[in-house]
This record gives structure tokens, C-alpha cells and sequence, in this order.
């Protein structure tokens, strides 16, 4: 049997957005379960959600400008098995000490004109692949950009941010992805992009 889940990120209800806009709520209509990777922020946004399906939700990043703990109520990784796949769920940033230096590091590198965000996707990908040598499908945010990479076996996917954004100077259209999956086959991808959410494409065939 497919089981259908939608994959949502970075909601940053209410500080940068109040609510989650209708076009979203309508794109996650018809799954099973919902994971959230994390920037949830207001409590209250993972109600919205359950009235559609059961939600799996991680905590994300601290926010010094938005005043937001990122939803620090919330466990820092979820494990779940699904349908034969051992799905690991986790918002990516680099923690602590670590997290500010990586920060800092990324803000003089854009100031410079060196962001390279393909190299942002490697380094944090790498990093939770080192962590998690035994997930099969690896679901990260943080980045508010899209994302999905077969590393070896294992499938990475970042359903980007499900609000506009702009991150260190780039404007990112909001997005989210359905994950469809079935015992012995391999994950399929739903992306929903654009203002309207609707289905761009079908990616990735793991053979």
C-alpha cells in the first residue's frame, strides 16, 4: 500500500507570515501524514496541519531579528519507519558555536559575492549523512531553497520554505513536496511550487 506524505518547512507563523496561506493547506490536502522540518515557530501552526493529517515536526533555528526560538519546544530529530524506509527528519543547521561560526562565515561570503548555494546544499547534505549513516530518506529545511539528491541509497530532500523568502539576498518562491511511498519500490517525489502550489513534476527513480 502508498502511503502519501507531504513535506513542509520554514512556516515562520506568525513572525513572517501570520498564517498558512490557503494555497498550502490545499497542496497537503490528501496525504497521510504531514512532516514539518522545522522553523514552525507559533504552536498553533501544527494545529492547522493535524486538521488535515497526523504531523511529525522537528524544532529549527534561533531567530535574533524574528524574536524566535524556531519552536524549541519540539524534539531536534524525528525517526520514523515507513513503509520499509527508515526516515530520518531534522532541520539541518549547524548547532551551537558551530552554528555561529558556519553564520558568520556564510554572511562575509555573501558580502563578498562568493554565495554559492549549491555548496550550501553539499556541506549540510554531507553533514547529516555523517550523522545519520543509517536513514534511507533524510528530510532537512533551513535553507528555504529546494532541494533532492540520491546520495548513494539514500534520498535527501529539502521541500524548500512554505512562504516566500529571500535568504541572503535571493528571492525563493514558496514550495512543498508529497513523498510517496511503497514497500519494494522506489520513493517518488511530488513537487509543489509556484504561487498556486501546483504539481511541477515527478523526480528521481531510485534504480
Amino acid at each position: 500500500m502508498m502511503v502519501r506524505i507531504g513535506l513542509i518547512s520554514d512556516t515562520h507563523v506568525p513572525y513572517r507570515v501570520k498564517e498558512i496561506a490557503p494555497s498550502v493547506l490545499r497542496a497537503l490536502r490528501g496525504v497521510d501524514l504531514i512532516l514539518h522540518a522545522g522553523d514552525v515557530d507559533a504552536p498553533w501552526t501544527l494545529d492547522v496541519l493535524r486538521e488535515i493529517a497526523p504531523v511529525y515536526a522537528v524544532r529549527g533555528n534561533y531567530h535574533i531579528f524574528d524574536g524566535s526560538d524556531g519552536g524549541a519546544w519540539l524534539p531536534e530529530i524525528v525517526e520514523l519507519e515507513i513503509a520499509g524506509f527508515h526516515i530520518v527528519l531534522t532541520h539541518g543547521h549547524h548547532r551551537g558555536v558551530q552554528g555561529i561560526i558556519w553564520r558568520v562565515r556564510n554572511v562575509l561570503r555573501n558580502w563578498r559575492g562568493l554565495w554559492d548555494f549549491p555548496a550550501l546544499d553539499v556541506a549540510i547534505v554531507r553533514t547529516l549523512l555523517r550523522r545519520f549513516p543509517q536513514a534511507d530518506i533524510i528530510v532537512f529545511g533551513h535553507t528555504h531553497r529546494p532541494y533532492m539528491q540520491f546520495w548513494g541509497p539514500t534520498l535527501v530532500i529539502n521541500p524548500g520554505a512554505a512562504l516566500p523568502s529571500v535568504y541572503f539576498g535571493t528571492n525563493f518562491k514558496p514550495s512543498l513536496a508529497h513523498l510517496l511511498l511503497s514497500p519494494f519500490l522506489a520513493p517518488q517525489v511530488e513537487w509543489f511550487q509556484e504561487v498556486l502550489f501546483e504539481r511541477s513534476q515527478e523526480l528521481g527513480v531510485k534504480s
